[in-house]
This record gives structure tokens, C-alpha cells and sequence, in this order.
């Protein structure tokens, strides 16, 4: 397995509450009509001054690190920076000269894949490519694409310093780039405010506490997406990318929506103080609705996985509808969190394979000893991984567990009856259904009667009683939909 293989899913997602909520680093506060193109504003001595220092420091910064930057992946590079220009380009008016831009997940990505020579020259191209057409003046350019480089370079710096990419994803990166996205905060508002105070003659913190302090979680949330992205492109190359970017566009239709309708009260809001809790409120309402759209996207990276690891086709989704199905009947409240942990766990459980080595995952023989106690690593990789992303934690846990059994004899912790989770006893049966239903390389999908009857053959062995018993109702329901998977996998082997 390539050293860098990522976890994707989860990052997914989870991401839809996801990450998600699964859960980049998506906001840039940049204004393309800033103080800095105001006519009404002479470039004086001071602001052109730190113009001029902000611009030599970023060039002496690309002369250091650019000449550093690998051949290998450039079409990574590419990519990625054509999808920050364009995410540039369609960047929000928030209010007054604030603006809100997604090009920075795509550019955290960039840091996080190439370090800071790829962020050197990443950087300043986003900006020259998002600024083409414009009015802009070229100081105001400059400014920008100084600003953008230090940033995302220092960002880079600052992730590779605390993370060794060569060993490949642990639950190590999201810590790591949670600062790294930090530190890209602090310097790209940092100096934006700063020179926003020489043109108003304001301290550059008051500035900051009136312009650029609200942006702050958008950089935390973006964060996690740029990392998403980043993790996507080293699973999935190109078309990792594709399939990711559209979380962020679900964000720029979201806060669209949201400008066009209540432009005229944020407004307000900046001189009412009281008001201004009811537009956090709405925004955070907003946030909640946009992790919502991940699980689609969810979904097809899912779909990806289930093709590296040579699953049939749609068996990841086909096993959350079951074990939905299952956790319906037995009390689970649709919509809670417990049932999307269960959505999300089932959709994402064997993601932890992204660190199981292709010779293994795909040998056709028996595995030894030492390639099984590999294999066997990857409930406890795929926990890692999700862990300590909020809105995939609970997915987490029951992906620890979804090859534990009920009697004990599972792995990794040998967990015992109802130790297990609910949501991975649920997984553990759907699971053995599809398997046992679809073709493998080394037998054909069994009949249906078959199948059901070894999950009672098992149950008290391998499965929870009360969950075999809510796995029979559940049969009940979906005949077609199983019936339907059968008849498939028999037209495939014809």
C-alpha cells in the first residue's frame, strides 16, 4: 500500500453530520473591492510601506520554497488549484467589504499534500487567476496574493512540522491541521487587519474584532473539509476531488441563499448588538442544515471504497439499509443521533482498509498468520481515523466494533454481549446477509432461505438474539429489495 493512503470516509463524514457535518478550511475573509481598491483612499506611507514589506517577505518565501516542489502529482496540483480559482471566484458578500470564499479548502489541501513548496506556488496563482478580469487595483493584488502565500505557506510549515506524511494517516492529522488551519487564520487575518487600520487609522485588534473575528469557526469547519479533500486526492487521486468539492459548493449555494434574504438586517446588525445573536443563531442553524448534504457525498466515496476492495457493487449502502431497517425494529427513534451513528457506521466501516497494504486486501489465496493479523487491524484504524471528529465519533466506535461477536470470539477486543455496541451487533448481521448473498471470487451469492438460516443457525454465537430477531422482521419488509440484489448477482455470474 502506498505510503500515504488516506482515510478517506470519514472524514467523511461523516460527513454529513458530518462529517461528518462525517468533517477542510473554507473561508477566506479576502475583499476584492477592499479598503486597499477604495478609491476614496490614496495608498498613503504607511499602508504602502507595509504594501511593500508584506510583498518582499512573500516573494523572498516562494524564492525558498517554490524551486522545492516535487514533479511527481502534478496533476493533483492543478487540479486543486483550478478548483480554488474557481471557488475564489464565486466568493460571498457577507457584509460591508467582507467577503467569504471557499478557495481556501482547496488551497489547505494543497499544503497538506505538498507542503509548502506546492502552497508557494499554489497560493499566488489562485489569486492571479481569481483577479484576472477584475478592477482590481494592482497593489490591492499584490497585497492578496502576498497575504494568500504567507498563509497557506506558513500553514504548510506548520502541518508538516507536527505530521511525517510518509507514514501515511493516523488520528494524529486532524489535530495537526486544526493548528495548521489556525495558524492560517491568525496570519491571513492578522495582516488584513492590519492594514485595513492604517487606511481608518483604527487599532488593527479592533479591526479584527469587527471584521474578521466571526470568521474564525468557518476556518475551523473549512479546515476539516481541506483535510477531507486532501485525503480524498490521496485515495482516490482526481477523482477524489470531484467527488469532494461538493460540500463546498452546497456551502457557497447555502450562504447565497442566506445573503440574498438577509442582507439587509446583517447590516443592522452591526450597529444593533442584540439582534446580532439571532444571526449567529441563524447561521449556526445553517452550518447544521449543510452537514446534512454530505451524506451523498458520503455515499459515493463509500461507493469508491466498496470498489477498491473489490465488494460488490453497492454493498456498503445496501448494508445500512438493512441494518436501518433492523434498528427501526428494534425501538431506534429515525432521525436521532444513535440512528445516524448507525447510517454513518454502517456506510463507513470498513474504511479503516485504506491502511491495509493492496497485496493483502487483494490476494486471492488464503492470508497467513502475520498478513490475517494485518487485516485485522482495520476496525481499530477506522476508529481512529473517525474518533475525534465530532459528528463521526459515535460512527467511530461502532466501526471499532463491527466485527466483534456476540459470544465473544471477535476481534480486536473480544467484546462480549451487549459491551458491543448496538449499532455494530445491528451492522454484524446485515452485514453477514449481504456477504453471504452476494458472489465472492472464491464461491457464489448462497439463496436467500439459505442465508436467513445461517443468521439463525448463529444467533447467540456469532449475532445478538433480539438482533436476529428484529433482522427476520426486517426480512420481511425487504424481500424485493433482497430478492432484487439476488437476482442481479445471478445475471452478473451468467
Amino acid at each position: 500500500m502506498k505510503a500515504i493512503e488516506v482515510s478517506v470516509q470519514t472524514l467523511l463524514l461523516g460527513s454529513r453530520a458530518i462529517v461528518a457535518r462525517l468533517v477542510s478550511h473554507v473561508s477566506e475573509a479576502r475583499s476584492e473591492e477592499s479598503v486597499v481598491d477604495d478609491p476614496a483612499y490614496g495608498l498613503g506611507p504607511k499602508a504602502g510601506i507595509f504594501i511593500g514589506l508584506v510583498a518582499l517577505a512573500a516573494g523572498v518565501t516562494i524564492a525558498l520554497f517554490a524551486p522545492d516542489i516535487s514533479g511527481a502529482g502534478w496533476q493533483g496540483l492543478v487540479t486543486l488549484t483550478l478548483v480554488a480559482i474557481a471557488l475564489e471566484r464565486v466568493g460571498i458578500k457577507i457584509y460591508g467589504d467582507t467577503h467569504v470564499s471557499a478557495g481556501v479548502v482547496a488551497l489547505f489541501a494543497i499544503a497538506i499534500i505538498y507542503g509548502a513548496p506546492g502552497a508557494a506556488i499554489a497560493a499566488p496563482a489562485v489569486v492571479v487567476g481569481a483577479t484576472l478580469i477584475t478592477s482590481s487595483r494592482w497593489h490591492s493584488r499584490l497585497f492578496d496574493m502576498s497575504s494568500y502565500t504567507l498563509a497557506n505557506v506558513s500553514a504548510g510549515l506548520v502541518f508538516h512540522a507536527l505530521i511525517d506524511t510518509d507514514v501515511g494517516i493516523t488520528g494524529w492529522w486532524i489535530p495537526a491541521a486544526t493548528v495548521a488551519v489556525i495558524v492560517n487564520y491568525a496570519v491571513n487575518a492578522g495582516l488584513v487587519a492590519a492594514l485595513a487600520g492604517f487606511y481608518s487609522n483604527e487599532h488593527w485588534l479592533a479591526v479584527w474584532r469587527q471584521e474578521h473575528q466571526w470568521i474564525f469557526p468557518y476556518y475551523i469547519v473549512f479546515g476539516v473539509l481541506g483535510l477531507a479533500l486532501a485525503a480524498a486526492y490521496l485515495a482516490l487521486q482526481v477523482p477524489g476531488i470531484m467527488a469532494f468539492i461538493a460540500p463546498p459548493l452546497m456551502m457557497r449555494f447555502a450562504l447565497h441563499q442566506y445573503v440574498t434574504n438577509t442582507e439587509q438586517t446583517v447590516l443592522e446588525l452591526r450597529q444593533k448588538n442584540a439582534e446580532l445573536e439571532e444571526a449567529n443563531s441563524s447561521i449556526m442553524q445553517m452550518t447544521r442544515e449543510l452537514t446534512e448534504t454530505y451524506d451523498g457525498t458520503l455515499e459515493a466515496l463509500v461507493m469508491a471504497l466498496d470498489a477498491r476492495d473489490h465488494e460488490t457493487k453497492g454493498h456498503s449502502l445496501r448494508v445500512a439499509e438493512y441494518a436501518l431497517a433492523m434498528a427501526r425494529h428494534l425501538g431506534v427513534e429515525e432521525g436521532s443521533q444513535e440512528w445516524l451513528d448507525m447510517h454513518r457506521g454502517a456506510l463507513l466501516h470498513d474504511i479503516g482498509k485504506i491502511g491495509v497494504p493492496d497485496y493483502i486486501l487483494h490476494k486471492d489465496g488464503s492470508l497467513t498468520p502475520e498478513e490475517w493479523d494485518n487485516m485485522k487491524r482495520h476496525p481499530r484504524i477506522g476508529n481512529q481515523m473517525l474518533k475525534d471528529i465530532s459528528f463521526l465519533s459515535g460512527a467511530a466506535a461502532i466501526i471499532h466494533a463491527h466485527h466483534e461477536r456476540f459470544d465473544g470470539k471477535g476481534y480486536p477486543r473480544g467484546l462480549i454481549g451487549d459491551e458491543i455496541p448496538l449499532g455494530a451487533r445491528i451492522f454484524a448481521c446485515a452485514d453477514a446477509f449481504d456477504a453471504m448473498t452476494s458472489d465472492r471470487p472464491y464461491r457464489k451469492a448462497l439463496p436467500i432461505d439459505k442465508a436467513k438460516a445461517e443468521i439463525l443457525h448463529n444467533s447467540g454465537g456469532q449475532f445478538d438474539p433480539q438482533v436476529v430477531q428484529a433482522f427476520l422482521f426486517a426480512y420481511e419488509q425487504l424481500q424485493d429489495r433482497m430478492a432484487e440484489h439476488h437476482a442481479e448477482e445471478h445475471a452478473r455470474a451468467a
